[in-house]
């Protein structure tokens, strides 16, 4: 059996007890599946996508195709060698879309292997959003035997979820939803992951999708550096898993544009580099006058302004679906 884990620290910690009590391998998968254009046949788009996501996220395009084309390479290489493969994954929509994402991908290319989800809220007593990195090696090796065989069944509804997550059209996810119906744990948090997905798009009212009503609420409660801003609105999305990549290119937008709903405070420094240290006083906002009109809900900045921005497989210029 392999091991896929989304992060370096949880590999770090469940590699030693894999080789040493099970004789199996460990296996990283770096991906930001909840920012840029996600397509159905995902690895197609590669250069199109590290396009986008140096545009949206400020991740080096060259950085990102680096990582990806050898990430395409170990995972023919050692991946699909495998006849049976474990998918560590948790409930908020960065793993949740990850799942979706290599289990689709499992069943076109390795249709003969046995895959299992393990499933963060299968030990009780841990937060589901907290996630396995915040558990020590003895507390990982427990989810070995508690791991949930994917059957064609789930396969095919997860692949469903999928289709509908990468579609151009926000109303099949919609669709997707109101069929679904009541689902059964762990399934439910992939539903529920993409019930917060359709939070994301911009609203009728004001046409913010949550996080950045969030920001514009906290700006205008006296938070105003991007560390501040980014460690308020985190725990208050625990379904997005949001890292402080994905919220730095949301706050950018945020001050971008001819009327932008933010704009460094005249004291500030400028807003921190992607991928480096953040200082606490960089990046300091103050409400601009249209983000104060937005708020207040006299304007509606997607209708204005334009969304335009990628979100799943749409790309979204006007208010929700």
């Amino acid at each position: 059996m392999i091991h896929i884990v989304n992060g370096d620290i949880v590999a770090e910690r469940l590699r030693p007890v894999a080789r040493e009590r099970w004789n199996e391998d460990v296996w990283v998968y770096h991906e930001l599946l909840t920012e840029g254009p996600v397509y159905p046949i995902f690895e197609r788009y590669l250069a199109y996508r590290a396009l986008q996501l140096e545009k949206m996220c400020g991740l080096p395009a060259s950085l990102y195709l680096q990582m990806s084309n050898e990430q395409e390479r170990s995972w023919k290489a050692d991946v699909l060698q495998h006849p049976e493969i474990a998918l560590w994954f948790e409930h908020d929509l960065f793993d949740i879309t990850m799942l979706l994402r290599l289990t689709e991908r499992l069943s076109r290319e390795h249709p003969e292997a046995a895959v299992y989800w393990i499933d963060i809220a299968a030990v009780p007593g841990h937060d589901r959003y907290d996630g396995f990195g915040a558990l020590d090696a003895e507390q990982l090796a427990r989810y070995r035997e508690l791991g949930i065989r994917l059957n064609v069944e789930a396969i095919t509804w997860m692949h469903h979820t999928w289709l509908a997550y990468t579609s151009p059209n926000p109303r099949k996810l919609v669709r997707w939803l109101e069929e679904s119906g009541t689902v059964e744990a762990p399934y439910d948090a992939i539903v529920e992951a993409m019930r917060f997905h359709l939070r994301r798009f911009p609203s009728r009212e004001d046409g913010l999708g949550a996080v950045e009503r969030l920001t514009l609420d906290a700006v205008a409660d006296g938070a105003s550096s991007f560390l501040e801003l980014y460690q308020h609105i985190r725990p208050h999305v625990p379904e997005y898993g949001l890292g402080d990549m994905q919220y730095w290119g949301y706050l950018r937008r945020l001050i971008s544009g001819e009327a932008p709903l933010l704009s460094l405070s005249a004291a500030s420094d400028p807003m921190p580099e992607p991928l480096r240290p953040v200082d606490p006083s960089t990046g300091r906002v103050v409400l601009t006058e249209a983000g104060r009109r937005v708020r207040s809900g006299e304007s509606n900045w997607a209708r204005e302004r334009g969304y335009a921005r990628w979100l799943g497989g749409a790309f979204v210029t006007n208010p929700a679906p």
